[in-house]
């Protein structure tokens, strides 16, 4: 595994709630074993921390690489006008699969139009079996083929996503239905972030329930 290496003006996602807060990372002092970010801010939210708390992050390396890791609020401190939170160094650091196809298994209904089907623009109704931010697998009742397009849309707490894939994979069950993979394609880079912030959301419920 790749060591965790910080550095400075690297994005960096603080975890509160349900919510990822975005911030940057603005200064690491390695005699004082801490790091300064910038104030986390979702939505023009800006969040406020509670010292000593310890607190999920997410950080992002230059090589592509992601890793998730805990740390301490150690207090909040102005820096040339700037508002900073001082954090400890990072423990529990494990890294996780590049973000875009970091996977999750979970069941839920969702909507879909076939490319078959657009002219009727009816949605039907599909299980969604997992998500990553490059694509998913759905379980249907109709036959889809390979190369077929889809519309979907995917609706989680308060987010509403419409995304576009492929299919590249069809496999009839047992049940007589089909199990379909599904590649996103034509996204939109906003819309991919939030499939991945709903990707992450869902893991830390799982990890929560074990």
């Amino acid at each position: 595994m790749d060591k965790l290496k910080l550095e400075i003006n690297n994005k960096i996602e603080v975890i509160y709630g349900e919510k990822n807060y975005k911030s940057v990372i603005q200064d690491i002092r390695e005699e004082e074993d801490e790091i300064l970010i910038s104030i986390p801010v979702l939505d023009g939210e800006y969040l406020t921390l509670v010292t000593r708390r310890v607190i999920e992050q997410i950080y992002y390396d230059n090589n592509g690489n992601v890793y998730q890791f805990k740390s301490k609020v150690l207090g909040r401190i102005k820096e040339k006008k700037l508002s900073l939170y001082r954090f400890s160094s990072p423990f529990d650091v494990r890294k996780i699969q590049r973000r875009d196809y970091v996977r999750v298994n979970f069941i839920k209904a969702i909507n879909y139009l076939s490319s078959k089907d657009i002219e009727k623009e009816k949605y039907k109704k599909a299980l969604l079996l997992d998500l990553s931010g490059g694509g998913m697998k759905i379980k249907v009742d109709e036959k889809l083929d390979k190369n077929d397009l889809i519309f979907s849309k995917i609706i989680y707490d308060d987010s509403i996503i419409d995304v576009n894939g492929k299919v590249v994979r069809v496999e009839k069950t047992e049940d007589k239905e089909y199990i379909c993979g599904i590649n996103f394609s034509d996204i939109e880079e906003r819309t991919r972030e939030e499939i991945i912030r709903i990707v992450f959301k869902v893991m830390r419920k799982q990890r929560e329930l074990i």
